[in-house]
């Protein structure tokens, strides 16, 4: 029997047709993985989320929802998600999979192979070539510089939005705290300070049509207490 991967997608007012890309993938895997997807509306205003369900209904495709009105941030949302999956195995990633189907295979096969507890995608220097602001650019790379040789963290580009984990990385996921962009840091950083869960890179790259959104001053600025949180008052 196939094992269970459940993949987990946070969504907020996503565009029309965002299912096609997910049916693309599904095409392709539904031989190899027994996959459920569970699909986290978060708040969205709009109504291209619900209109889409039925189409996975009729195709086939095993899916769950959870929804809720107030928009809450795609940590929270994948909190939500996870603690509802009873899968053995997780993989999260964005609504509309940014990531080629190439590396998300990848990073199953990895997490089904228990070569790590807990498997982050890492993206290489290509992803600084895609069509993204040069600030939005700047930020990422003096991010990561932070990580690696400030904080000494073996995992740097922990903002990659593809990630797999096990019980126990399910475990030191749940634990997260923040709701919004640096979640994904504080999963990794607490994990990182725990000997038993093994931490590891899987290089992974996103697809040539990715449209990368805008960061408000606002929320870069709460962000940055929130980094600041994780780093003194973490356990």
């Amino acid at each position: 029997m196939l094992d269970l991967i459940d993949i987990v997608l946070p969504c907020y007012n996503p565009p029309k047709n965002w299912q096609n890309e997910l049916f693309e993938f599904y095409a392709e895997v539904k031989s190899i993985f027994n996959v459920t997807f569970i699909l986290v509306n978060d708040g969205s205003k709009n109504s291209n989320f619900e209109t889409a369900l039925p189409k996975f209904t009729e195709l086939n495709i095993p899916f769950k929802v959870i929804s809720y009105k107030e928009n809450m941030g795609k940590g929270y949302a994948l909190r939500k998600g996870v603690a509802f999956s009873q899968a053995e195995y997780i993989v999260y990633t964005d609504i509309d999979f940014p990531f080629t189907n190439k590396s998300v295979i990848g990073i199953m096969n990895s997490i089904l192979k228990n070569t790590g507890d807990v498997l982050a995608g890492t993206r290489n220097e290509l992803y600084y070539q895609k069509n993204m602001s040069a600030f939005r650019k700047v930020l990422s790379k003096a991010f990561r510089f932070v990580l690696k040789h400030m904080l000494k963290m073996q995992i740097s580009d922990t903002q990659c939005g593809l990630k797999a984990f096990n019980a126990l990385g399910r475990k030191e996921f749940l634990n997260t705290k923040i709701n919004r962009y640096l979640f994904d840091f504080e999963f990794i950083y607490n994990s990182s300070k725990h000997k038993n869960v093994r931490i590891l890179p899987v290089e992974v790259e996103l697809k040539d049509n990715v449209v990368f959104s805008k960061m408000k001053f606002k929320i870069l600025m709460q962000e940055s207490l929130n980094l600041l949180k994780v780093i003194f008052f973490s356990k």
